[in-house]
């Protein structure tokens, strides 16, 4: 399966808008641009991805999450966060290492979260 360019690039768009928001009108060049940027910061991590034979699409569902969860407007150009928070969520999604004792228990933890986050799942309601 292939990676979906055009929803990476949406996706990482989105994340462009959330962090350039402001109370003023943003240029949306600028936001294209940041979103360029955010797009070509997200395909650096699709070697790990490759090398667990994951699909692809995990990256998208990754910033997809970042927009929605991580993407604040005082952010604004700032690209670090962006793919630091990536790295560690397709480490988490695609892991690489041999893990010890201590990495496990955190692992019960995140397990515990994501159970939390499940139960919060906001559906939209039926037309």
């Amino acid at each position: 399966m292939d990676l979906d360019h055009k929803a990476l690039k949406a996706a990482c768009f989105d994340v462009a808008r959330k962090t350039l928001e402001d109370a003023r009108p943003t240029d949306v060049e600028r936001i294209r641009r940041l979103a360029d940027t955010f797009y070509h910061c997200a395909l650096e991590h699709m070697g790990r991805i490759r090398n667990q034979q994951r699909e692809p699409d995990i990256l998208v569902r990754a910033v997809a999450y970042l927009a929605r969860t991580h993407a604040i407007s005082q952010m604004h150009d700032s690209t670090e966060w962006f793919f630091f928070m990536l790295r560690a969520l397709v480490e988490i999604a695609c892991p690489e290492k041999d893990l010890e004792d201590v990495s496990i228990e955190f692992l019960a933890d995140l397990e515990s979260g994501i159970r939390q986050a499940r139960q919060k799942i906001r559906h939209p309601d039926p037309p």
